[in-house]
């Protein structure tokens, strides 16, 4: 099975293409967060973020949690993806079993009709368990589903 080191690449690459196009500097995003730039440099050089430091970084950048880790679907929050130029729809092939598993459940829940904020808490709550036995982080993901049957839709999207 795969430590995550895929998926920590993939999240630390688009975090510095999307930094840079909005030119945020790594002392705002460190300041921000509330951790040093020491503790960002360590994430580029491969260590894990939190699942809350993730959650924060998504909230600075706008980015979709879905796109940060799949490469997939809307880059920014409230955006359309046709409105999107060719060049912010980058795929890669995922691999990851953290990774398949945030895809089954972000497409899951956007073809139920989830609006972006219930897709994020859903992520975040993967992502938590990302660290659990992978029977414990198959539950989370039935539980986020779960929870996301349980909010309220007048919050989905046209």
């Amino acid at each position: 099975m795969t430590d995550g080191k895929h998926l920590v690449e993939i999240i630390k690459d688009r975090i510095k293409i999307k930094t840079r196009a909005k030119r945020v500097s790594r002392g705002k995003v460190a300041e921000f967060l509330g951790v040093t730039e020491g503790k960002l440099r360590a994430w580029e050089a491969g260590q894990r973020p939190s699942a809350d430091d993730l959650q924060n970084l998504v909230v600075l950048l706008n980015f979709t949690p879905n796109w940060l880790l799949t490469g997939e679907g809307e880059v920014f929050l409230g955006e359309e993806a046709s409105a999107q130029p060719e060049a912010q729809k980058e795929t890669v092939a995922v691999t990851d079993p953290i990774a398949q598993r945030l895809e089954i459940a972000t497409r899951i829940l956007k073809e139920s009709g989830a609006s972006p904020e219930v897709i994020q808490q859903a992520v975040m709550k993967i992502l938590d368990s990302q660290n659990e036995t992978h029977t414990q982080a198959e539950t989370n993901t039935l539980e986020a589903s779960a929870f996301a049957d349980k909010c309220d839709w007048s919050m989905k999207r046209t």
